[in-house]
């Protein structure tokens, strides 16, 4: 919604819309952006997007590789009106989605709380070079579209009469600015503290440092096994190149952290307490530091209650930082606050529809025993990633829960396949399930994994195995499995939940009386 500011005099109205109709040509990607004509083309093809959309493309497009706010961009876009920041978010929204932004291949970035930042490789088509800025990132500073020469004299001496008097303008208007702007920063760091300050500082000012970082977090977000010491490299390298560089320290923490999954070494949760410890005492308004403090509070500590305080406060930071809003709902999910923990993902998914948010979302549902829902969502992911081998895994669990073996046994040989089997492996499965009868595939199940894991226990549990259940679970608690905080969720379990050795282990967790509603 927006509403109609007291209008401008006609100079300063002039100099602020002059950025989306000024002639220009740029070129990145596959496409084409011709501002005077305001045409944007996809190789070749025209593209039809709404004027205030096409504003936004040509604000960020001019201003490429660096830093523009919510409130300029606004301004910029929206100069007579009062505009609600839904508007540009909104906006954006549809430009990443005309562009074919995904989280491999992102053109618009977000800065949490701050604004964006159009990162490709940008071309004018007056240079037969790459638009250049910081040569570091790989992305480009606007180039002005050079004018005409002008072979009048006088209108050469006119066109810098002209241009001195508009600089003289916009230096006296630069520096009314910055006085307010200091005035509101000092009065705001009086009123709300140097926390607030901090949170719109630069990350850093080393292009080289961001650049680790990026490729570091692009690492992490792909979640593939093989990448995470890749990404420790990165965010060690940012550090190095700038030990002040919060976001770097709260990479390496999350790297750490998944890493002591598999390693289930001590070391690696004390580097990534000293991490995320550095990367918050740089910048107490990190959502991401908080975000996975959260994380070690509530999968290593067993502090829910100081988890969930670490959560929300990433949330109130960052509303739109889906990794925060996922976290909150595995939080809540393993506290049984199924209600809560589906709004939180549906946070997440709105922000970013990736394949993890929306399995994430699968398997809270899993959890509430809402199979089918759970199903539909698991299904629609794998159509979309079928290379994400979790995926696989709750989709066979949530079809054992559902009673359907015939499903189990077709994701449970997607499994396999996906670990690496042979056909004659998968067919011998076959024939001793045809044989013996489908306990063979329960007990197959509980020999196909390196690790002692909650789907372990939870077979062993389905096959009346209680000793061996508890047994599982005990290991697991020891060197503090993650998955364990959702033993007092998990479906596969319900034959052991009245056993008070499993309540005595749900209390030394601090999920005493947690369960599911039926």
């Amino acid at each position: 919604m927006s509403f109609e500011k007291p209008s401008k005099n006609v100079l300063n109205s002039s100099e602020v819309d002059s950025d989306a109709i000024e002639p220009g040509v740029y070129r990145f990607e596959s496409f084409t952006l011709y501002v005077g004509e305001r045409q944007f083309l996809n190789g070749g093809e025209p593209i039809h997007l709404t004027p205030k959309v096409f504003d936004c493309l040509v604000y960020l497009i001019r201003r490429a590789g660096r830093l523009v706010t919510k409130e300029e961009l606004m301004e910029g876009v929206w100069p007579d009106s009062f505009v609600e920041e839904a508007n540009l978010t909104r906006n954006i929204h549809i430009l990443r989605k005309v562009l074919g932004q995904t989280d491999e291949k992102i053109l618009i970035e977000t800065i949490p709380t701050k604004g964006y930042r159009f990162v490709a490789e940008v071309r004018s088509e007056t240079t037969t070079n790459k638009v250049e800025s910081d040569q570091s990132l790989g992305v480009s500073e606007p180039v002005a579209v050079t004018p005409p020469e002008i072979s009048n004299a006088s209108a050469a001496v006119g066109l810098r009469e002209s241009m001195m008097a508009r600089s003289s303008k916009s230096g006296l208007l630069l520096i009314v600015a910055l006085l307010l702007i200091a005035t509101v920063a000092i009065g705001a760091a009086w009123f709300l503290g140097a926390d607030v300050i901090k949170a719109f500082e630069p990350e850093t000012m080393s292009g080289q440092a961001l650049l680790e970082y990026k490729q570091g977090k692009m690492l992490v977000e792909r979640r593939y096994p093989g990448d995470y010491p890749k990404a420790l490299e990165h965010f060690e390298k940012a550090i190095a190149l700038d030990p002040n560089y919060s976001n770097a320290y709260a990479g390496k923490a999350d790297v750490k952290i998944v890493m002591f999954w598999g390693s289930a070494s001590h070391q690696d949760i004390s580097e990534a307490r000293t991490a995320v410890r550095k990367a918050v005492e740089l910048n107490p308004s990190n959502s991401y530091a908080r975000t996975i403090h959260c994380r070690i509070l509530t999968t290593y500590d067993w502090d829910h209650k100081a988890a969930e305080a670490e959560c929300r406060r990433a949330v109130d930071i960052d509303p739109n930082d889906h990794e925060a809003q996922k976290e909150l709902a595995f939080l809540l999910n393993s506290l049984g606050r199924e209600e809560e923990a589906l709004a939180a993902i549906e946070r997440a998914i709105a922000v970013a529809p990736t394949s993890f948010n929306k399995r994430s979302k699968g398997l809270i549902l899993y959890h509430s025993r809402r199979y089918d829902e759970s199903i539909q969502m698991l299904e629609q992911v794998d159509a979309t990633d079928s290379e994400f081998k979790e995926t696989t895994r709750w989709l066979m669990r949530a079809y054992q829960m559902k009673g359907d073996n015939l499903k189990t046994l077709e994701y449970y040989k997607k499994l396999m396949e996906q670990s690496g089997a042979t056909a004659e492996e998968i067919r011998e499965l076959e024939e001793s399930i045809a044989r013996d009868g489908w306990r063979v595939l329960l007990e197959h199940m509980t020999g196909n994994t390196r690790l002692r894991t909650i789907f372990q226990a939870g077979t062993y549990a389905q096959m009346g195995e209680t000793e061996k259940a508890l047994e599982v679970l005990r290991e697991m608690e020891n060197r503090k499995a993650i998955l364990l905080i959702t033993a007092a969720r998990e479906p596969m379990l319900d034959p052991i939940r009245d056993d008070p050795r499993f309540k005595a282990m749900l209390e030394r967790i601090g999920l005493a009386g947690v369960g599911h509603k039926n």
